[in-house]
This record gives C-alpha cells, sequence and structure tokens, in this order.
C-alpha cells in the first residue's frame, strides 16, 4: 500500500450537487458530495448500480461540466471552466475503463502511445520508447508489436493500465477495472495496478462491485442515493471476511461511523463494557494502570481494520481491561457495534466467532511478552453468547 501525502489535495471536492434533464423534470443525481483525494492514496468508491459513482468520476475526470459546488483538481477549480480547460485537465488525468476500449487495428504499442501522442511535448521517438518501457512494466515487453485480439481479457486490462500511466499522470480514474475479469486475474490486475501507481506516486480512483480487491485500498468510500458516507459493509467483510451479505447488511445498518481528536479516550479501564470499535483511520494507545496505579502503555493500533473492544464483550457484565486513546496528530475515525448487535454477529457466525477467540488469544500472549512474562496463558474464555462450537 502506497505512503499518502496528506498535505497535497489533487482532488478537493466541496458540496458538489449535478442533476440530469429527463423530458420535462430535472433529476437529482449528486447531493452536497464533499471528500479529499490526496497525492499518493489509492482510493476505492463502491455502491450499487445507480448510486451516482459513475457521474462523480465524469465531473472528476472533466468529461461533464460541474453545475453547482466547487471541483478542484491539481489545484485548478473545474466550476465554470469552458470545454478547452476541460479538455486541458483531461490530459492530465490517466483513464482505465472496463471494456479495455483498445483499438483493434493498432499494435498494443500504439495503442498505449496514444496518450502521449494528446501531450503538448509529444516526441515521436520518445513516445515509442516510452510506451515499450510501460509495456515492460505490465509484463508485456515481449508482446509490444501483438494486436489486442491476441491477448486474453487480463493482458488487455494490462495494456490499458499502460495506457493510463504512460503520461505520468498525477491522478488515475479507473472504472470497473476488473468487472470483465475473473477474479484471479482481477485480483493480479489490481495488485499492479496499485504497485505501479505507488512506483509513480500518482493517486488512484477505482470504482468496485469487487470486495476482494478492497484490502490493498487506503480509503474506501461507498455512494448511495446520490451521497457519499463510510462504506461500513466493505470495510467490516476486510476484518471478517466469515460473514454474509445479509450479515453484513444488517451490522452495516445499525453501525456509527464516530470520530475522536488526539488525547480523547474512547475505552476507558474498569467503565462496563458496551460497544466494539473498528479503526478506519489514525492511530489509538492501549495502556493498562499497573500495581502502582501507573498507566503503562501494552501496543497500539494504526492500521484501518485493526479492532478492539471485544474482550470486555465476550464475557457477560465485564469491565474494560485496559483504557484506549487517541494519539497521534490526525482524527480517529471508528466505527461502533453495540452490544447487542455484535451478539448477535457471533452467534450467528461460527466461523466469524473463532476468528475473533484466535485474535483474543494472539493479543494476550503479546500482552505477556510485553510484561516479560514467560507463563504460559490459559486459551481466552469461550463466548459466553451463542451456540459453542
Amino acid at each position: 500500500m502506497s505512503t499518502p501525502n496528506l498535505t497535497e489535495k489533487l482532488v478537493e471536492i466541496e458540496k458538489l450537487n449535478h442533476s440530469y434533464q429527463d423530458a420535462n423534470q430535472s433529476k437529482q443525481v449528486l447531493f452536497d458530495v464533499t471528500f479529499p483525494i490526496y497525492a499518493g492514496t489509492n482510493v476505492f468508491l463502491t455502491g450499487y448500480s445507480g448510486s451516482g459513482k459513475t457521474t462523480l468520476v465524469s465531473l472528476i475526470g472533466c468529461l461533464r461540466s460541474v453545475q453547482t459546488g466547487s471541483l478542484k483538481l491539481l489545484g485548478e477549480e473545474l466550476n465554470g471552466a469552458n470545454e478547452n480547460k476541460l479538455r486541458d485537465m483531461r490530459r492530465k488525468i490517466g483513464f482505465v475503463f472496463q471494456h479495455f476500449n483498445l483499438l483493434d487495428f493498432m499494435s498494443i504499442r500504439q495503442n498505449v502511445q496514444q496518450s502521449l501522442e494528446l501531450q503538448a511535448d509529444f516526441s515521436p521517438r520518445k513516445a515509442r520508447i516510452r510506451s515499450e518501457e510501460m509495456l515492460d512494466m505490465v509484463g508485456l515487453g515481449d508482446r509490444v508489436n501483438d494486436y489486442p485480439k491476441a491477448l486474453s481479457g487480463g493482458q488487455k486490462q494490462r495494456v490499458a493500465i499502460a495506457r493510463a500511466l504512460v503520461h505520468k499522470p498525477r491522478l488515475v480514474l479507473a472504472d470497473e477495472p476488473t468487472a470483465a475479469l475473473d477474479s484471479t486475474t482481477g485480483r493480479e490486475v489490481t495488485t499492479l495496478f496499485q504497485s505501479l501507481a505507488e512506483q509513480l506516486k500518482c493517486a488512484v480512483l477505482i470504482v468496485t462491485h469487487n470486495r476482494r480487491v478492497l484490502d490493498v485500498a487506503d480509503e474506501i468510500l461507498h455512494m448511495e442515493d446520490g451521497r457519499l458516507g463510510t462504506a461500513v459493509g466493505e470495510q467490516l467483510s476486510l476484518v471478517f471476511p466469515t460473514l454474509s451479505d445479509n450479515q453484513l447488511r444488517d451490522i452495516a445498518n445499525q453501525a456509527q461511523h464516530r470520530t475522536y481528536y488526539p488525547g480523547d479516550i474512547l475505552i476507558r479501564e474498569g467503565d462496563v463494557a458496551d460497544e466494539f470499535f473498528l479503526l478506519l483511520q489514525g492511530k489509538v494507545e492501549v495502556t493498562k494502570k499497573n500495581s502502582n496505579g501507573q498507566h503503562v502503555k501494552l501496543t497500539e493500533l494504526n492500521k484501518r481494520g485493526d479492532y478492539f473492544g471485544e474482550m470486555g464483550l465476550l464475557q457477560e457484565n465485564a469491565l474494560r481491561a485496559a483504557t484506549i486513546t487517541a494519539r497521534g496528530e490526525k482524527e480517529v475515525a471508528v466505527l461502533t457495534i453495540k452490544k447487542e448487535i455484535f451478539a448477535k454477529m457471533v452467534k450467528d457466525s461460527r466461523l466469524t466467532k473463532a476468528l475473533i477467540k484466535d485474535e483474543m488469544q494472539q493479543r494476550i500472549e503479546e500482552n505477556l511478552r510485553s510484561d516479560g512474562s514467560e507463563s504460559p496463558q490459559p486459551t481466552p474464555p469461550d463466548i459466553p453468547i451463542g451456540e459453542r462450537s
């Protein structure tokens, strides 16, 4: 996963709205959309068909004109931009599409070279060299003179990726790049895409329905009925792939998104355990009082998908065994699930229960090692809610 530059915003959107004219009526498809894309970030956009994803991407890609709100691309305001400016801005973006959009009468090198022919400093010799280098980077260096019809679907998408990246754009937009591929090939293409974007230090916005590739994302957004929100179900599916789609949907409908600031306490040692926490961004510190009443640091959690608070929920009427505090320089974002919802989750999914128990055991052993203890630790208590395995 790339290291985002959270000081440089390549895309900055504020209260963006958009409508289409349908017969004599105007139908609004985007509502007050607000979010940034930072340099070096992989952002994945999810949502059902008709939710507004494609419209949003087409606006960012300068394929449509901004109606109301602000959309800044590479520091340039697009609200009020004329067609000439939109065309110039499109040249600075890389595009990857679901259906490849390769020209069958051109070799794959010529297809890739097309992106360079649009640039102001186009040089046929340099463009040829650069296109061949890019095809080599996607694993097709020995196929530069082949035509698209000789390639598999995965190879065609590799050509499309090379075409999108050959002119070294700061931003790449990909609309369902794995939809026409099988799961294995889709995973390979997404990993390659992410790796090349990291090498070239560009940001990527990927529209996808494919949950299998979300783990490479720096940020996951979800679009529903034209409004942008947290991808609760997708975040949960990464941590608990054992949950069914119906279970994910039920939990997502009842989960809460919460923000804390450095120094805020999320969980206090000794309080009644009543919520489960899933980390979306930021860093938290885990501490516990020693025999002298001093707080001793046990560990810190800073990865998207880290979770905490489950130990107190797995035992009847348990109290919090540690204090969790927001640390670092930026906000801490979490999803929270109430005790009752958590109880139903582990009751309905034995595999999820086993996954959580295994994580508990590892944490207990890590805490023992941090305390300098070499005594063996018993298996954590079985979950008292739901049917035992």
